[in-house]
Protein backbone atom coordinates (compact mmCIF):
# COMPACT_ATOMS: atom_id res chain seq x y z
CA UNK A 1 0.00 0.00 0.00
CA UNK A 2 1.27 3.34 -1.16
CA UNK A 3 1.18 5.76 1.83
CA UNK A 4 0.59 8.46 -0.74
CA UNK A 5 -2.70 7.26 -1.51
CA UNK A 6 -4.12 7.07 1.88
CA UNK A 7 -3.00 10.60 1.98
CA UNK A 8 -5.13 11.77 -1.19
CA UNK A 9 -7.96 9.86 0.31
CA UNK A 10 -8.18 11.88 3.19
CA UNK A 11 -7.53 14.89 1.42
CA UNK A 12 -10.40 14.36 -0.10
CA UNK A 13 -12.52 12.10 2.23
CA UNK A 14 -12.16 16.10 4.54
CA UNK A 15 -13.21 18.17 1.34
CA UNK A 16 -15.70 16.06 -0.38
CA UNK A 17 -14.87 18.16 -3.56
CA UNK A 18 -12.37 16.97 -6.09
CA UNK A 19 -10.83 20.55 -6.50
CA UNK A 20 -10.21 21.44 -3.26
CA UNK A 21 -8.88 18.32 -2.35
CA UNK A 22 -6.61 18.48 -5.23
CA UNK A 23 -5.73 22.23 -4.47
CA UNK A 24 -4.76 21.13 -0.58
CA UNK A 25 -2.42 18.23 -2.33
CA UNK A 26 -0.92 20.81 -4.72
CA UNK A 27 -1.95 18.59 -7.70
CA UNK A 28 -4.19 18.84 -10.55
CA UNK A 29 -7.51 17.29 -10.21
CA UNK A 30 -7.51 14.53 -12.97
CA UNK A 31 -3.90 13.03 -10.93
CA UNK A 32 -5.97 12.83 -7.89
CA UNK A 33 -8.89 11.27 -9.26
CA UNK A 34 -6.75 8.84 -10.80
CA UNK A 35 -4.90 7.72 -7.46
CA UNK A 36 -8.57 7.56 -5.69
CA UNK A 37 -9.70 4.70 -9.01
CA UNK A 38 -6.02 3.01 -8.21
CA UNK A 39 -7.11 3.14 -4.45
CA UNK A 40 -10.29 1.84 -4.43
CA UNK A 41 -9.32 -1.02 -7.49
CA UNK A 42 -6.36 -2.21 -4.68
CA UNK A 43 -9.04 -2.31 -2.19
CA UNK A 44 -11.66 -4.02 -4.17
CA UNK A 45 -14.58 -1.87 -3.06
CA UNK A 46 -15.87 2.20 -3.91
CA UNK A 47 -14.85 4.33 -1.02
CA UNK A 48 -16.78 7.39 -3.00
CA UNK A 49 -19.89 7.86 -4.30
CA UNK A 50 -19.59 10.74 -7.08
CA UNK A 51 -22.30 12.81 -9.38
CA UNK A 52 -22.03 16.00 -11.42
CA UNK A 53 -23.07 17.95 -7.34
CA UNK A 54 -21.36 15.76 -4.94
CA UNK A 55 -18.96 13.90 -3.86
CA UNK A 56 -19.55 11.25 -0.44
CA UNK A 57 -18.17 8.61 1.29
CA UNK A 58 -19.68 5.12 0.93
CA UNK A 59 -19.60 2.79 4.21
CA UNK A 60 -16.14 1.42 2.70
CA UNK A 61 -15.12 5.19 2.42
CA UNK A 62 -16.35 6.09 5.99
CA UNK A 63 -14.71 3.42 7.95
CA UNK A 64 -11.49 4.19 6.00
CA UNK A 65 -11.76 7.38 7.27
CA UNK A 66 -11.95 6.43 10.83
CA UNK A 67 -8.87 3.63 10.40
CA UNK A 68 -6.68 5.24 8.20
CA UNK A 69 -5.25 8.03 10.87
CA UNK A 70 -4.44 5.29 13.03
CA UNK A 71 -2.55 4.23 10.34
CA UNK A 72 -0.38 7.44 10.63
CA UNK A 73 -0.55 7.91 13.99
CA UNK A 74 1.34 4.12 14.28
CA UNK A 75 3.70 5.34 11.53
CA UNK A 76 4.81 8.72 13.65
CA UNK A 77 5.68 6.16 16.42
CA UNK A 78 7.50 3.90 14.32
CA UNK A 79 9.41 6.68 12.99
CA UNK A 80 10.00 8.58 16.16
CA UNK A 81 10.89 5.31 18.03
CA UNK A 82 13.18 4.34 15.11
CA UNK A 83 14.82 8.13 15.83
CA UNK A 84 15.22 7.40 19.37
CA UNK A 85 17.45 4.37 19.01
CA UNK A 86 19.49 5.83 16.69
CA UNK A 87 20.04 8.46 18.78
CA UNK A 88 20.53 5.83 21.62
CA UNK A 89 17.69 7.26 23.93
CA UNK A 90 16.04 4.01 23.70
CA UNK A 91 16.94 0.54 23.54
CA UNK A 92 18.74 -1.62 26.08
CA UNK A 93 21.86 -1.47 28.40
CA UNK A 94 23.89 -4.85 30.50
CA UNK A 95 26.72 -3.80 32.22
CA UNK A 96 28.98 -6.64 34.34
CA UNK A 97 30.19 -5.24 37.66
CA UNK A 98 31.25 -6.64 41.05
CA UNK A 99 30.22 -5.16 43.99
CA UNK A 100 32.98 -2.59 44.78
CA UNK A 101 32.75 -0.65 42.41
CA UNK A 102 29.32 0.48 43.43
CA UNK A 103 30.34 3.22 44.90
CA UNK A 104 31.92 6.63 43.46
CA UNK A 105 31.45 6.90 39.74
CA UNK A 106 29.54 4.24 38.76
CA UNK A 107 25.93 4.43 40.69
CA UNK A 108 26.33 7.72 40.12
CA UNK A 109 26.55 7.79 36.38
CA UNK A 110 23.55 5.21 36.64
CA UNK A 111 21.39 7.60 38.41
CA UNK A 112 22.38 10.25 35.97
CA UNK A 113 21.78 8.27 33.09
CA UNK A 114 18.58 7.04 33.86
CA UNK A 115 17.54 10.61 34.57
CA UNK A 116 18.32 11.61 31.57
CA UNK A 117 17.33 8.77 29.49
CA UNK A 118 14.13 7.05 30.85
CA UNK A 119 13.46 4.56 27.71
CA UNK A 120 16.42 2.74 28.00
CA UNK A 121 16.31 -0.30 30.38
CA UNK A 122 19.68 -0.62 31.93
CA UNK A 123 20.49 -3.86 33.90
CA UNK A 124 23.60 -4.56 35.82
CA UNK A 125 24.74 -8.39 36.57
CA UNK A 126 26.96 -9.24 39.49
CA UNK A 127 29.75 -11.61 38.25
CA UNK A 128 33.43 -12.31 38.40
CA UNK A 129 35.49 -9.90 36.36
CA UNK A 130 36.67 -13.44 34.54
CA UNK A 131 32.99 -14.53 33.45
CA UNK A 132 32.25 -10.55 32.56
CA UNK A 133 35.14 -10.73 29.67
CA UNK A 134 33.95 -13.82 28.52
CA UNK A 135 29.75 -12.76 29.07
CA UNK A 136 31.52 -9.63 26.93
CA UNK A 137 32.96 -11.18 24.43
CA UNK A 138 29.86 -13.79 23.84
CA UNK A 139 28.17 -10.24 22.89
CA UNK A 140 25.66 -10.81 26.26
CA UNK A 141 26.57 -7.76 28.08
CA UNK A 142 27.68 -4.63 26.78
CA UNK A 143 30.03 -3.22 29.11
CA UNK A 144 31.81 -3.84 32.61
CA UNK A 145 33.70 -1.85 35.52
CA UNK A 146 37.16 -3.22 36.34
CA UNK A 147 39.72 -1.94 38.30
CA UNK A 148 42.26 -3.45 36.66
CA UNK A 149 42.15 -3.36 32.56
CA UNK A 150 42.48 -6.33 29.84
CA UNK A 151 45.15 -6.18 27.01
CA UNK A 152 43.18 -7.67 24.48
CA UNK A 153 42.26 -6.53 21.03
CA UNK A 154 39.10 -7.46 20.79
CA UNK A 155 38.35 -5.39 24.37
CA UNK A 156 38.72 -1.15 24.92
CA UNK A 157 39.71 0.13 28.24
CA UNK A 158 38.67 3.53 28.95
CA UNK A 159 40.28 4.87 32.24
CA UNK A 160 37.65 6.82 34.59
CA UNK A 161 39.88 7.27 37.65
CA UNK A 162 42.59 7.03 39.49
CA UNK A 163 41.82 5.61 43.34
CA UNK A 164 44.51 5.24 46.69
CA UNK A 165 44.74 2.67 48.76
CA UNK A 166 44.21 2.32 52.02
CA UNK A 167 44.78 -0.19 54.42
CA UNK A 168 41.61 -1.68 56.33
CA UNK A 169 41.66 -3.02 60.29
CA UNK A 170 39.60 -3.50 62.98
CA UNK A 171 39.26 -0.02 65.06
CA UNK A 172 41.19 -2.08 67.52
CA UNK A 173 44.12 -3.00 66.15
CA UNK A 174 47.23 -2.07 67.94
CA UNK A 175 47.92 -0.07 64.27
CA UNK A 176 44.54 1.89 64.53
CA UNK A 177 45.85 3.60 67.14
CA UNK A 178 48.78 5.53 65.00
CA UNK A 179 48.49 8.55 62.89
CA UNK A 180 51.28 7.51 60.10
CA UNK A 181 51.36 3.86 58.64
CA UNK A 182 54.01 2.91 56.18
CA UNK A 183 53.75 -0.24 54.02
CA UNK A 184 56.42 -2.01 56.10
CA UNK A 185 54.56 -1.60 59.54
CA UNK A 186 51.73 -4.80 57.66
CA UNK A 187 54.77 -6.90 56.82
CA UNK A 188 53.96 -9.26 59.96
CA UNK A 189 50.35 -8.94 59.81
CA UNK A 190 47.93 -11.43 58.27
CA UNK A 191 46.08 -10.50 55.45
CA UNK A 192 42.89 -11.04 54.31
CA UNK A 193 42.83 -10.95 50.54
CA UNK A 194 40.57 -11.52 47.65
CA UNK A 195 41.04 -14.58 45.73
CA UNK A 196 43.84 -14.25 43.75
CA UNK A 197 42.88 -16.76 40.93
CA UNK A 198 39.73 -14.81 40.74
CA UNK A 199 40.83 -11.54 40.91
CA UNK A 200 43.48 -9.56 38.65
CA UNK A 201 42.99 -6.64 41.23
CA UNK A 202 43.84 -8.82 43.92
CA UNK A 203 46.82 -9.81 42.40
CA UNK A 204 47.85 -6.05 41.53
CA UNK A 205 47.52 -5.70 45.39
CA UNK A 206 50.15 -8.66 46.48
CA UNK A 207 52.18 -7.02 43.71
CA UNK A 208 52.03 -3.84 45.70
CA UNK A 209 52.94 -5.38 48.43
CA UNK A 210 56.14 -7.42 46.69
CA UNK A 211 57.23 -3.66 45.23
CA UNK A 212 56.54 -2.11 49.00
CA UNK A 213 59.52 -4.81 50.27
CA UNK A 214 57.25 -7.61 52.08
CA UNK A 215 55.43 -10.79 51.11
CA UNK A 216 51.81 -9.82 52.50
CA UNK A 217 51.41 -13.31 54.52
CA UNK A 218 47.70 -14.32 53.26
CA UNK A 219 45.45 -15.81 55.46
CA UNK A 220 42.03 -16.04 54.07
CA UNK A 221 40.90 -15.28 50.48
CA UNK A 222 37.51 -14.62 49.26
CA UNK A 223 35.45 -13.77 46.79
CA UNK A 224 33.19 -11.16 47.60
CA UNK A 225 34.01 -7.62 49.15
CA UNK A 226 31.72 -7.57 52.02
CA UNK A 227 32.57 -11.37 52.88
CA UNK A 228 36.82 -9.62 53.26
CA UNK A 229 35.47 -7.00 55.22
CA UNK A 230 33.63 -9.49 57.35
CA UNK A 231 36.55 -11.03 58.44
CA UNK A 232 38.65 -8.41 59.21
CA UNK A 233 36.38 -7.06 61.68
CA UNK A 234 36.71 -10.26 63.21
CA UNK A 235 40.24 -10.00 63.32
CA UNK A 236 41.42 -12.38 60.71
CA UNK A 237 43.94 -10.17 59.70
CA UNK A 238 44.27 -6.53 57.87
CA UNK A 239 43.49 -6.05 54.15
CA UNK A 240 43.99 -3.44 51.34
CA UNK A 241 41.32 -2.06 49.43
CA UNK A 242 40.59 1.29 47.26
CA UNK A 243 39.96 4.09 49.61
CA UNK A 244 36.09 4.30 48.44
CA UNK A 245 35.08 1.29 49.97
CA UNK A 246 35.22 2.89 53.23
CA UNK A 247 31.68 3.19 51.74
CA UNK A 248 30.50 0.04 52.18
CA UNK A 249 32.33 -0.79 55.65
CA UNK A 250 30.53 -1.88 58.73
CA UNK A 251 30.93 -0.05 61.76
CA UNK A 252 34.13 -1.15 63.86
CA UNK A 253 36.52 -1.16 60.86
CA UNK A 254 39.12 1.62 60.51
CA UNK A 255 40.73 2.73 56.79
CA UNK A 256 44.03 4.04 57.02
CA UNK A 257 46.41 5.68 54.20
CA UNK A 258 50.22 4.86 53.97
CA UNK A 259 53.05 6.60 53.97
CA UNK A 260 54.49 6.16 51.52
CA UNK A 261 51.83 5.54 49.22
CA UNK A 262 51.48 2.25 47.54
CA UNK A 263 50.47 3.03 43.67
CA UNK A 264 46.79 4.34 42.85
CA UNK A 265 44.37 1.30 41.73
CA UNK A 266 42.90 2.27 38.15
CA UNK A 267 39.51 2.15 37.42
CA UNK A 268 38.40 1.53 33.98
CA UNK A 269 34.90 0.91 31.75
CA UNK A 270 35.93 -1.93 29.66
CA UNK A 271 33.97 -2.61 26.50
CA UNK A 272 33.86 -4.07 22.65
CA UNK A 273 36.29 -2.64 20.67
CA UNK A 274 34.04 -2.83 17.74
CA UNK A 275 30.95 -1.70 19.65
CA UNK A 276 28.99 1.31 17.42
CA UNK A 277 26.13 0.64 19.99
CA UNK A 278 24.38 4.52 20.25
CA UNK A 279 23.08 3.25 24.15
CA UNK A 280 26.65 2.14 25.09
CA UNK A 281 28.36 5.55 23.77
CA UNK A 282 25.48 7.41 25.96
CA UNK A 283 26.27 5.58 29.06
CA UNK A 284 30.45 6.29 28.13
CA UNK A 285 29.37 9.74 27.80
CA UNK A 286 27.71 10.24 31.10
CA UNK A 287 30.55 8.56 32.86
CA UNK A 288 32.93 10.88 31.25
CA UNK A 289 30.92 13.23 32.45
CA UNK A 290 31.21 12.68 35.98
CA UNK A 291 35.32 12.67 36.05
CA UNK A 292 37.77 15.07 35.73
CA UNK A 293 41.45 15.62 35.11
CA UNK A 294 43.86 14.49 38.05
CA UNK A 295 46.98 16.42 38.29
CA UNK A 296 48.75 13.60 38.75
CA UNK A 297 47.47 12.42 35.61
CA UNK A 298 44.52 10.38 36.70
CA UNK A 299 41.26 11.14 37.28
CA UNK A 300 39.11 12.07 40.34
CA UNK A 301 35.34 11.67 40.45
CA UNK A 302 33.07 15.09 40.33
CA UNK A 303 31.01 15.27 43.29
Amino acid sequence: MDLRLLRYFMALADELHFGRAAERLHICQPPLSQQIRLLEEELGTPLFERSHHRVELTAAGQMLKEQAPLVFEQLERALDLTRQTGRGQLGELEIGMISSVMVGVLPKALHLFRERYPQVNWRLHEMTPAAQVKALKEKRIDACVFRVGYDDPLLRNELLIYEPIHVVMPADHPLAQREVLAPADLAQEPFVALELKQSRFANFLYQCCIQAGFTPQIRQQVIEVQTLLSLVRAGFGVALLPASIEQLAPAGLVFKSLTPALPEVPLYATYRADDASPVLKLFLDTLRELIEPHPAGGCVVCE
